[in-house]
């Protein structure tokens, strides 16, 4: 419908006064910075807002940002937790009535042609990450972490056929960069979302370099194609239920757990770091079993919670360098 879809993100450069007012103290600091971004009028370009009930943050939230901004368009997807074939039949016809209400507010018909052609886009885009991502297989990689997130985040905000233009011209580019990145201790990020590469500076600024991840703004965002399906929106509602498992797919701890097995084998990883946000509880309660498998492995894991702000992630800084330090043996 000719419509660009960008990702809400929050922002680390200011307090949530606004926000405070509204959330209580064990909102999680993300969903808060988001909706004290709305209240500022930083989102007011938007038509519209939809949103999804991948943890209660996002899902109370949703009515704030419904009630106290002036967004002309709203729409909520109720997204199964499992995935089974009752919730596959749910979450197609989810997706239908999502694609009848935008046809509706907008005043346009959506059809079945546009669906693959737009299928096509976001396919290319994908496959193009993935082989930005197979830069990092290199040792040292020819592309870092911090530069990687900025890439991924880049995709949520532009047009998919120009962010695909660039791709292409990167990896055209990059593998003759004068400046390649430094070697380090090989890490793979998990966690909850990260939408600032402020985390990963200080990791590639200690000793580490990221080379791979399993985070909602990674590998979880476009690791998987939309298969071949004459009903376009059965094809991306199955893609959607089938991809890389967030922790809130509360039966699918098995699937993740290979996706990150399986990336600490191809992308040569020596430890991982967790970075969870505070009052993220999908994350906070998935992290023990997560260290605990991982550890179950011989690979070295550390669990980090921190607020999204600046000032509080500075703290984190000793303790990342101490574990890097004790990954290379520095006694």
């Amino acid at each position: 419908m000719d419509a660009l879809p960008v990702r809400v993100l929050g922002s680390m450069e200011t307090a949530t006064t606004l926000a405070d007012a509204y959330l209580p103290r064990n909102a999680c600091s993300f969903t808060r910075s988001c909706l004290d971004q709305a209240l500022r009028g930083d989102y007011a370009y938007l038509d519209g807002l939809v949103t999804s009930n991948s943890c209660d943050n996002s899902t109370k939230t949703y009515d704030l940002w419904r009630h106290y901004t002036k967004i002309p368009y709203f729409h909520f997807i109720n997204t199964p937790q499992t995935n089974t074939s009752k919730s596959q039949k749910f979450f197609y016809n989810e997706l239908l009535r999502f694609k009848e209400s935008l046809e509706k507010h907008f005043k346009t018909t959506i059809s079945n042609k546009t669906l693959h052609d737009s299928i096509q886009v976001y396919n290319e885009n994908r496959t193009l990450l993935k082989q930005v991502y197979d830069l990092r297989r290199k040792d040292p990689p020819l592309i870092s972490g911090v530069e990687t997130l900025q890439v991924v985040l880049s995709s949520m905000l532009t047009p998919k056929e120009e962010h695909n233009k660039l791709l292409k011209q990167l990896l055209k580019e990059i593998p003759n960069r004068p400046d390649p990145p430094k070697p380090g201790v090989r890490l793979l990020i998990t966690g909850s979302i990260m939408d600032t590469p402020d985390l990963l500076t200080i990791v590639e600024s200690v000793g580490g370099i990221a080379v791979a991840d399993d985070l909602c703004t990674g590998t979880r965002y476009f690791w998987n194609l939309v298969g071949a399906d004459k009903d376009p929106i059965r094809a991306i509602s199955k893609r959607y239920l089938n991809k890389i498992p967030s922790p809130f797919m509360h039966d699918q701890r098995q699937e993740r757990l290979n996706h990150i097995k399986q990336l600490i084998k191809e992308y040569k990883v020596e430890a991982v770091i967790n970075f969870l946000l505070k009052f993220c509880d999908t994350h906070l309660f998935d992290a023990p079993i997560l260290t605990q498998e991982l550890k179950a492995e011989g690979i070295p894991t550390i669990t980090i919670e921190y607020e999204h702000t600046r000032s509080g992630i500075a703290p984190i800084k000793t303790r990342i360098e101490a574990f890097i330090e004790t990954i290379k043996g520095v006694p």
